[in-house]
């Protein structure tokens, strides 16, 4: 009689397997250090962003859309998707690995996007408030100016380039899309963010593909 669930003795044996690499010890660290950095700067940033003036742009797109307030749908759908894609990869210990790699790199070329491209939001647009990292980072404030791209697009496309699952890559697919639309009709986003978030993602997910990460030789 097993006494933990398979589940859980997978989960346990392959990340003892993929520890027991200096490539994968190495890279945990780097990321993880990485990754504390990011979360420390960013609020600091976006401050910054939202104080700075910026420009605005003529959409045709959200020129002809409704306006309405999708919030709740939109988060629904990104926290399933964040939520799922760490259930499924943490037994997967190398392609977790580089989904933070990818995420991490996503976010330092958004933040370049965002300094080098000042936006300010259409002004039709209905904010959206993220329940948790609004108040865990920035005490309620609501960022409305980090516009170039969507930081909300871009990490669930590139959730569905990592997920090998195909059954959730319908869902993400699907997921992705559905975002994409709400945000544009609450017009969080100009259209031009939306686009260029999933080639953001790829371009982050193929550059870190490039970086072995193997047992040692």
């Amino acid at each position: 009689m097993l006494l933990f669930p398979a589940p859980f003795l997978a989960l346990h044996n392959n990340w003892k397997e993929a520890w027991s690499f200096t490539s994968f010890k190495i890279q945990s660290a780097v990321t993880l250090s990485i990754l504390a950095l990011l979360g420390v700067s960013i609020p600091s940033f976006f401050n910054y962003i939202q104080s700075t003036p910026g420009y605005i742009i003529n959409d045709v797109i959200l020129n002809i859309l409704p306006v309405q307030d999708f919030s709740l749908s939109i988060f629904l759908l990104i926290y399933s998707v964040i939520l799922l894609t760490a259930i499924n990869l943490s037994t997967h210990p190398i392609l977790f690995l580089k989904c933070i790699q990818a995420y991490c790199l996503l976010v330092v070329i958004r933040i370049f996007c965002l300094y080098m491209v000042p936006l300010n939001p259409e002004r039709l647009m209905i904010p959206l408030d993220d329940p948790f990292v609004g108040r865990l980072f920035y005490n309620g404030t609501v960022i409305t100016k980090d516009l170039f791209f969507s930081g909300h697009v871009s990490t669930m496309f590139l959730f569905f380039l990592a997920i090998p699952f195909r059954s959730l890559k319908y869902f993400f697919a699907i997921a992705t899309i559905l975002v994409s639309i709400f945000i544009l009709i609450q017009h969080v986003h100009y259209t031009i963010d939306v686009v260029v978030a999933p080639f953001a993602s790829w371009i982050s997910y193929r550059l870190i593909q490039k970086i072995p990460c193997r047992p040692d030789k």
